[in-house]
């Protein structure tokens, strides 16, 4: 999915995330693309947020939906809750808010999609 933002950002995870949610959230990728990558809850949550948010495929439909802004704000050692702006048209912006923490063990660099959990999730009208 071709974002917005550069392409040396896109590989950073809260990037990387929002671009997955945001492809999920209009139909251009399957909720199974996270699976593993966030919990038992919020998995149910992105399921639920795909049915009742079906207006944003349907406004995407014929456009390609992008990242326009994504910003972090670090709330305790190993959280990050992150802020995502995205056009569905040149006229329809929507946001994603979501929330990443560190995967348990470690093991993982901080910089690694797989060093991170998303654990809360809405989508904004």
């Amino acid at each position: 999915m071709t974002t917005a933002i550069a392409v040396g950002r896109r590989s950073q995870p809260h990037f990387w995330f929002a671009d997955r949610l945001l492809g999920i959230l209009t139909g251009r990728r399957p909720i199974a693309c996270l699976a593993g990558l966030i919990t038992d809850d919020d998995y149910d949550r992105l399921w639920n947020l795909t049915n009742t948010r079906s207006d944003w495929r349907h406004r995407a439909r014929g456009h390609l939906p992008s990242l326009r802004h994504c910003r972090f704000s670090p709330t305790t050692p190993g959280t990050l809750e992150i802020t995502a702006i995205v056009a569905l048209t040149r006229d329809c912006v929507r946001a994603i808010v979501f929330r990443l923490e560190r995967a348990p063990g470690g093991e993982h660099p901080p910089s690694s999609v797989r060093g991170w959990r998303c654990t809360a999730i809405e989508a904004i009208e």
